[in-house]
């Protein structure tokens, strides 16, 4: 029975190994092309965290619109970044459509009923978000900082990300984001928690330069970093941030002007 058990767990560690180095082997342009994607993704979930922002700062404004409020909903719509405010009747009462993050290029009070599109987005994300209380996975929130939802459809279902917004002045809140996929009924087919606690960035020197390591089960720099990097770094005063990936022994710079991705094995070459 011993030599069985030892055979087993000697066939188990090199499955594992074959995958892991099979998952982890990147040509340079395969590395190129998920870094590509990564920056998209990250840019998306900028412009809707900025665009609810923007509009939540027009209408907390308005105790008028606050007494009635219950919640709001960001969407894309074409070229540009809708947000609605749900009354407790359920109706939206206040929307702001953006194609440039931070000024609104249409800007609507009425009433009405939530279109098809927007009644299922709304129900979809209170499903996912019982769904993640209920079946009690660990998502964690600190003092001083919130998560904030971010809902994207994509062809396959959603993907429900989870982000860190602080009022702490000079910090960039990296760290203790999520992301939930679900398939088209908002039920979680899978999730991941991409950095193992909260790592904000501090205020440094000018010109400095901040690095911070992830786990070896997300080899990437994330589009939660990304996001909120573009969201927080003129608190800080960088224009980069660099993440290092030991399952890759890679080095990814994210660089703001020009929304780019270096990837490097030695920092000496930069």
């Amino acid at each position: 029975m011993r030599k069985i058990s030892i055979l087993t767990a000697i066939l188990v560690i090199s499955c594992f190994s074959v995958v892991y180095s099979q998952t982890n082997n990147y040509t340079e342009a395969e590395l190129g092309q998920k870094c590509d994607s990564i920056i998209q993704e990250g840019n998306l979930l900028y412009r809707y965290e900025k665009a609810t922002w923007v509009f939540s700062d027009m209408y907390m404004n308005k105790p008028e619109m606050m007494e009635t409020a219950t919640t709001y909903l960001t969407y894309e719509q074409g070229d540009s970044i809708k947000c609605i405010l749900i009354d407790k009747e359920g109706k939206c009462c206040f929307e702001v459509s953006f194609i440039e993050t931070s000024t609104p290029c249409l800007v609507r009070h009425l009433y009405r009923d939530l279109s098809d599109y927007e009644d299922n987005l709304l129900n979809t994300r209170t499903k996912i978000l019982r769904n993640i209380v209920e079946n009690k996975y660990e998502v964690t929130t600190f003092e001083g900082y919130s998560l904030n939802w971010i809902l994207l459809p994509f062809e396959k279902g959603y993907k429900l990300y989870a982000i860190n917004g602080t009022q702490k002045a000079e910090e960039v809140p990296i760290g203790n984001d999520y992301l939930f996929i679900t398939n088209k009924e908002g039920e979680i087919q899978s999730w991941k928690k991409f950095h193992s606690s909260l790592i904000p960035i501090d205020k440094g020197k000018p010109g400095g330069k901040h690095f911070h390591s992830h786990l070896k089960q997300e080899p990437f720099i994330s589009a939660t970093d990304i996001c909120t990097f573009k969201l927080y770094q003129n608190q800080v005063g960088l224009t980069s941030f660099g993440v290092y990936s030991p399952a890759l022994s890679t080095y990814f710079i994210y660089q703001l002007e020009t929304n780019s991705i270096k990837i490097t094995k030695d920092l000496d070459d930069m």
